[in-house]
This record gives C-alpha cells, sequence and structure tokens, in this order.
C-alpha cells in the first residue's frame, strides 16, 4: 500500500474504470493520513492495433467509453487534471447530453441580434450580425465595464418573457438610465433566440415582455435582490419559495393537485372555515365588551349620578308639590252623595283603564320584539339550510368518485311553518292592540271589554270628560275636595314613574339609575373581565386553527430541508421555517382606525409607526401568548390616554386585533438565523442565489447579472461557486461575473469576452472559448485577474507557491 500511494503521489492521472473514479477523487486515500489530492481516471482502449481502437464506441463488454469534457488540445486534456471530477465521465453518455436530447425546450443554443432592415447607422453599430452559440452547462459572460455583458443578458430576460422586466439595466426604460431604449436605438435592433429545439422566437429589441406567454428563463438581474426590500417583490418570492417547496414534494403526496395554492386549499378548508365561524363569535363578543366597557367609563358613573341627582331632585319637587289636604266636606245632600259617589266609581274605572293602557303599550312593545328575533331566527335557519346545501353540492362529486350518495349519507329537514305560524299570530295580536274599533265610547259601552290601546285611550278620555261634568254639579266644598283628590292623585301617580317600581324598574327611573350604579360598583368589572378571558379564548382558539396551516406548511419542507444539509456548514447555514409572518398591511389597517393628531402612544405618522415598528419586533409571532400580549397591551396603552379620543371605531380596532388576521403562515428563507428582512445586501444576495442555484427544481435557463456585487470572495469561492456547479448539473446556467472565484472556480464549460467599443460607434464584439483556449485564458487573466502581472504579484505578495 505504501508503494501504491508513492506511485499515485508521483502520478497526474491514472488509467482505470468507473470502479476507481470515486477513490481517485477522495482527499483521504492515503495510508499515512496525509491528504491526497482528486485525480482523473480515463478508461483506455489497450489498443494493440488499429482494429482495437473500435474498443472506444464503448460497445465491446470490458471497455467502457471515456467521455472528456475539454478543447480538443493537450491544453483541454491537461485541464481535466484541476478538473477531474467536473471533465471525465466514465461510462454512458454524460447525463447533459441526455437532458439535451430529450429536454431540448429548455436549452437555449444561440443567441443572434442584428440591424433592421434600412437603418443608416446614426445612432450606432451596436448589433450587427451577432450569432453567440451558448453551450448546454455553464456560460460565464465577462468584459469590462459597459462592455455590454448586462446587454446580453437583458435580451435573453427581453425574449424569454422573463417577469424580471421591471429590473432590466440596458433594456431600461428608466429615466436615468435610459440610453438604448430611447428613440432612434432600440426599435432598429431585433434578437432572436435560438432553442435547441429548433424554436426561434424574436423581437424587436424596443418591444415589450409578454406576460400572457410562459416565462422561458429565469432572469436575476443585477439590481433584483436589492428590490427584495419592496414587501410586493417580498410577497412574490414567498410566492416562490411555495412554489419550489411544492416541486420538492413526491408525486404521491400531492394528492392530485398541480400547485402549492390548491394543495393548501384541499389539506387546509377545515381550519379555515373553522376561523371563518371563530371570527364571526369574536365580533359579536366584541359588541358586548365595548358596550361595557362604555359603562364602565368613569364618565359614565358620572352621567348616571347626575341623571340621578336630577330624577331625585324631580322626586323633591313633586313630593313638595302635592296640595295642601282639603277636609272632606261634611253635611252632604242625598243628592250631593250620591255624585260624589259616581265621581269616585268614575275614578277607580278611569284608574283601571290607564293601567290597562300601559299595560296594552308593554305588550305591543314586546310583541314586536319577539317579531324581530323571530326574523332573526328564521334568518339564521335558512343560512342553516344554504350552508348544508351548499356543503353537500361541494361533496358531491367526491362520494360519487367513491360510489357514494350524499344525500343518503346528509339528510336535513329545516321546517319553518311553527315560526310562520307564531309570527302570523303575534302579528295579529299587535293589529289586535293597535285597532281602533271606531265606535264612541258612552255609557252603554262595556269598558272591561276594551283591550285596544286607541280604545283605552278614548275611554280614558271619556271617562275625565265624565268627571268634569259630574265635578260641576257639585257644591264649592265638594269641588274643592275632589279637585284635591284629583290632584294629589296625579302627583302621585307621577312620583310612582320617576321613582320606578322595585322589580323590573323601567329605563330612567330613580330604581334603574340606583341599580346600574350599583352594577358598575359590584359587578361590571367582573364581568368584563370574563368577556376579556372569553375573547382570549376564541382567539387561542384562532391561533390554534391558524396552527393547523402551519403544521402543513411544515409537513411539506422535509425534502428540501435534506436538500439544504448538502451545503450548510458551521460558518454558512440556511434554513428553510414555516413561520407565522405579520402582514405588511398589518401596519396601515392598524393606523386607519386611528386618529393619529390625538395625545396617545401612536400620536404622529412617523412616531406611530416606530411605535408600533418597536412592539411588533418583540412579538414571537409563533407563540399565542406573545401576540395576544401586543394585542392587549396596545389597548390597553390606548385606553389609558383615552381610547375615545384616539380610536375611530373601538369595536374594529378590537375586531382586528383579536381576529388575528394580521399575519399567515408563510415560509421564511433564514441564513445563520435571520430572515430576509433582517438580512444586508450581500448576504441577502447570497442567501437568494443558493436558493435560486440550489433549490429551485425549475428546468429553464438560468440567467444570472453580476450576482457577487456586495458578496466577500470567501463566500463566492466557498459557497456560490459550489452552488452554480451544482445547479448545471440540471439546468443550464448563463453568469455574468467580473469576479474570477464564479468564471474560473465553477468551472465554466464556456466563457464569453464581450467588448462595446464607444469609439468605433458601440461596435458589439464577441469572442467564445472554453477556460483553456489561450485566447480566452489570456483574456480571463487580462478582464478577472487584473492581467497576469498583477496576478503573479499578488500571489508572490501573498507567498503562494
Amino acid at each position: 500500500m505504501s508503494i501504491s500511494d508513492e506511485l499515485d503521489k508521483a502520478s497526474d492521472a491514472f488509467f482505470g474504470s468507473s470502479k476507481n473514479t470515486d477513490h481517485f477523487l477522495k482527499s483521504d486515500r492515503y495510508e499515512d493520513g496525509s491528504e491526497s489530492h482528486k485525480k482523473p481516471v480515463y478508461s483506455g482502449s489497450d489498443a494493440h492495433s488499429f482494429e482495437d481502437l473500435a474498443r472506444l464506441s464503448g460497445d465491446e463488454a470490458g471497455y467502457e467509453p471515456t467521455w472528456i469534457k475539454a478543447d480538443l488540445t493537450f491544453r483541454g486534456l491537461r485541464q481535466t487534471l484541476f478538473e477531474p471530477k467536473g471533465r471525465v465521465h466514465i461510462g454512458e453518455r454524460p447525463a447533459v447530453l441526455e437532458r439535451l436530447d430529450q429536454d431540448a425546450t429548455r436549452f437555449i443554443a444561440g443567441l443572434k441580434a442584428n440591424q433592421v432592415s434600412g437603418y443608416p447607422g446614426n445612432n450606432g453599430s451596436w448589433f450587427k450580425n451577432v450569432d453567440i452559440p451558448f453551450n448546454p452547462e455553464l456560460t460565464a459572460i465577462i468584459g469590462n465595464k459597459g462592455s455590454g455583458k448586462s446587454a446580453i443578458a437583458d435580451i435573453i430576460g427581453l425574449l424569454g418573457e422573463s417577469r424580471q422586466f421591471d429590473h432590466f439595466s440596458f433594456l431600461t426604460d428608466d429615466a436615468r438610465n435610459r440610453k438604448f431604449r430611447q428613440k432612434g436605438y432600440a426599435e432598429n435592433f431585433t434578437g432572436e433566440l435560438i432553442w435547441a429545439s429548433g424554436a426561434h422566437p424574436s423581437k424587436r429589441l424596443d418591444a415589450d415582455v409578454d406576460t400572457l406567454k410562459p416565462e422561458a428563463v429565469k432572469y436575476l438581474p443585477q439590481n433584483y435582490f436589492e428590490s427584495l426590500t419592496n414587501e410586493i417583490e417580498v410577497k412574490a418570492f414567498r410566492r416562490k419559495i411555495e412554489e419550489v417547496v411544492f416541486s420538492h414534494v413526491e408525486k404521491s403526496d400531492r394528492m392530485g393537485k398541480s400547485t402549492f395554492a390548491e394543495l393548501e386549499e384541499l389539506k387546509t378548508v377545515h381550519s379555515k372555515s373553522d376561523i371563518s365561524a371563530l371570527k364571526v363569535r369574536l365580533r359579536e363578543l366584541n359588541i358586548e365588551i365595548v358596550d361595557l366597557e362604555n359603562q364602565a367609563d368613569p364618565s359614565t358613573k358620572t352621567r348616571l349620578n347626575e341623571e340621578l341627582n336630577q330624577k331625585r331632585e324631580e322626586y323633591r319637587v313633586l313630593e313638595k308639590s302635592k296640595p295642601k289636604e282639603e277636609p272632606k266636606p261634611e253635611g252632604e245632600t242625598p243628592a250631593q252623595q250620591v255624585v260624589t259617589r259616581q265621581i269616585e266609581e268614575v275614578r277607580q274605572v278611569q284608574e283601571d283603564i290607564e293601567e290597562r293602557g300601559r299595560a296594552a303599550v308593554e305588550r305591543v312593545s314586546a310583541l314586536k320584539t319577539d317579531l324581530v328575533e323571530l326574523d332573526t331566527l328564521k334568518e339564521a335557519l335558512a343560512t342553516i339550510d344554504s350552508q348544508v346545501k351548499e356543503g353537500k353540492e361541494e361533496l358531491r362529486s367526491t362520494c360519487k368518485r367513491f360510489g357514494f350518495d350524499i344525500d343518503a349519507i346528509v339528510s336535513h329537514r329545516i321546517d319553518t311553518q311553527p315560526i310562520e305560524d307564531k309570527i302570523a299570530a303575534l302579528k295579529a295580536d299587535v293589529k289586535a292592540l293597535e285597532l281602533a274599533s271606531g265606535k264612541p265610547v258612552s255609557d252603554d259601552t262595556d269598558l272591561s271589554a276594551l283591550s285596544s290601546v286607541p280604545d283605552l285611550r278614548a275611554a280614558y278620555q271619556f271617562l275625565a270628560e265624565k268627571l268634569k261634568g259630574l265635578q260641576e254639579t257639585l257644591s264649592a266644598p265638594q269641588r274643592r275636595y275632589q279637585r284635591y283628590v284629583q290632584a294629589l292623585s296625579d302627583v302621585q301617580s307621577k312620583m310612582t314613574a320617576v321613582m320606578g317600581e322595585e322589580e323590573s324598574p323601567k329605563p330612567g327611573t330613580i330604581k334603574d339609575l340606583e341599580r346600574r350604579l350599583r352594577y358598575i360598583d359590584e359587578g361590571l368589572r367582573a364581568k368584563l373581565d370574563e368577556r376579556y378571558e372569553d375573547r382570549d379564548k376564541i382567539s387561542r382558539s384562532i391561533f390554534e386553527a391558524k396552527t393547523k396551516v402551519r403544521t402543513f406548511y411544515e409537513a411539506l419542507k422535509t425534502s428540501v430541508e435534506d436538500r439544504l444539509t448538502t451545503i450548510n456548514s458551521e460558518a454558512f447555514m440556511v434554513t428553510i421555517d414555516a413561520s407565522f409572518v405579520p402582514s405588511h398591511d398589518l401596519a396601515e389597517d392598524f393606523f386607519d382606525h386611528l386618529n393619529q393628531s390625538a395625545s396617545g402612544p401612536f400620536r404622529g405618522t412617523a412616531q406611530g409607526q416606530a411605535e408600533l415598528d418597536t412592539r411588533m419586533a418583540d412579538v414571537n409571532w409563533n407563540n399565542v401568548e406573545s401576540i395576544l400580549g401586543f394585542a392587549n397591551r396596545i389597548v390597553a396603552d390606548i385606553a389609558q390616554a383615552g381610547i375615545t379620543k384616539q380610536v375611530k371605531d373601538v369595536k374594529r380596532l378590537y375586531d382586528l386585533l383579536f381576529s388575528f388576521e394580521y399575519f399567515d403562515a408563510r415560509y421564511e428563507l433564514r441564513l445563520g438565523g435571520k430572515n430576509l428582512n433582517e438580512l444586508s445586501p450581500g448576504e441577502k444576495g447570497l442567501l437568494l442565489l443558493v436558493f435560486y442555484l440550489h433549490l429551485d427544481m425549475e428546468k429553464t435557463p438560468l440567467i444570472i447579472d453580476q450576482p457577487e456585487d456586495n458578496l466577500d470572495n470567501d463566500s463566492i469561492f466557498t459557497v456560490l461557486a459550489n452552488c452554480i456547479r451544482e445547479a448545471k448539473k440540471t439546468r443550464q446556467v448563463i453568469l455574468v461575473t467580473h469576479n474570477p472565484n464564479l468564471a474560473v472556480g465553477a468551472d465554466a464549460e464556456q466563457v464569453l469576452y464581450v467588448t462595446l467599443d464607444k469609439a468605433a460607434g458601440y461596435k458589439f464584439t464577441y469572442e467564445s472559448g472554453s477556460i483553456e483556449n489561450p485566447r480566452i485564458n489570456d483574456a480571463i487573466v487580462k478582464i478577472l485577474e487584473g492581467s497576469k502581472p498583477a496576478f503573479v504579484q499578488r500571489r508572490l505578495a501573498y507567498q503562494i507557491k
């Protein structure tokens, strides 16, 4: 083994078979534990005659074909020593060639650009007879600043119907950077994208992306990552994460659904229905809470005390206004005694009529209240009936697929006829109580038979007139006495009305006001606390239902997490979490309910926003008690400064805060535990590039324009270059870069060196070749390394042998 290791160390490459390849790619294959370098293995033909060369075809047993990805030069062969894993393949055709044949609609074969016929060239040469081929794996586009690198990327994005057209830098309509798209330029040039399938869509370069067509390429422009601070872009990116997670889900687990949204709807429909029902209960409870809080407000107690004092004063004045006692006259004549008895009898009947009239009015009021409640009951039953019918129709097709009859499984009958009968009876009672008979009241009228409010009022008026007539026949002493009795009766009746009954006093009476004040002092606080607890329970139930939705998100991300483990390290840790994320609309919705000019914790536009941001930053959105604390503290702090002054509609604010509708389950990509919004521009760019390169399972070509901006070189070399190496195994990558760690570190199969000579009328030229191609190699050293002398000087300064 020691001899074998020494031979290994002395050799550059080996002849062997596919069984030996993995061994020579190990870095720990030596017996003495020293580091071993990766080396290529070739399967030779062992040809001793020209006929033996047939073995190279791979058709003869025992002789596997060797595929070398390099220029057909000695430099190309030598390049395999530097890239043994990516440049040499022993066995059947390499996977990329199979994909190129079978998936030709997802490989760009070339790009053509030319001037339109008749263009005089007065605005520059630009793109004339440009015909660029593209490698099916990684193409790195290099060049000096302003050399047309981003122009090529933008043209591909335009022809590939990229949705990132707002971020184009060369084909931009932004007035600050608008050069080529101004009048007289872009309309004089055309582009044509040549696909491996033979398709060749073309456009004038002043055309727009057709958003009705599918996106044929995934384009990440230079300034795209910076835009992800914009909430609209963040939402779009989160949807992209959902699509990618869905693409990793096994087809058997997709339950026949073609999108993440469809699967989510299927899996969470019951939870969302529960949330909707809970929100209805919450809104009803908040109506009661607002009413109780209004009662608990100190101003309410002050107002009631003022009303009570006023009523007591009214009662005192009435008591003081009692007429001076008038003695009953003595020595009445028999005729006078008869009249007196008649007056007393009429007055008793009148009092009875008055009491029956009050009872009839209260009865009408109660009947009308019952009619409203019965109508509400009918509507509720109609809603239940409609919901059951709709639910059955939604389930009908599913039941039918399994051979079930939904009507046999679910049967319901709602009979509102008893309610209709009751409503009819009550309406008849109301009509009877409100209908006047039309017959005049006389001494012959049976007053005991009267029941309607108008008839009782007419009888009362008749008796009042009769009393007046009888009193006119009395002597002066008798008239004085009768006036006293009547006045005393009137005052006592008013005093009773002001005082109210002990049991069920009418609103506004002394007894009612005293009862309400006792309730405020003795029972209201406990009632309010009970309702607050009820509201918290409903909010917790809403959170629990939303957690079931989050559980759906968590269950789908396992395969994505497994894929991330292949690139994660102690220094670079990317995770994907299923978390509750607050809505960007929360602030707008919240401040819509507030008057920010009023004194309080959220006064002022800028100060109020800062205060809300601070509070939100302290919330653990995955913990219900933390969210409830957030909502309750806001309410308490606003209430301390006077809630009615600051809040436009208190009930609607409560509905917002306690319905928890301002956060939802979403996927969050995290780098080192920080989410997208907490990252620096460089960290954000690196995270998103890793996502698109390593997680995105789309097969469309990936076009990236200068991803290294804001990234440190260590991250580029250790993380990004590795991700690009992996990505090009499954999709075509076209990369605009000025960083050697990407072009060379990711071993680009093709390097496209572009120039745009402004002195020669913006003439665009290019050279294309492999890294080992001498001319391209010189361009790489010149453009990416700052010239060979500079590169050598840096190497010597770093003391690298």
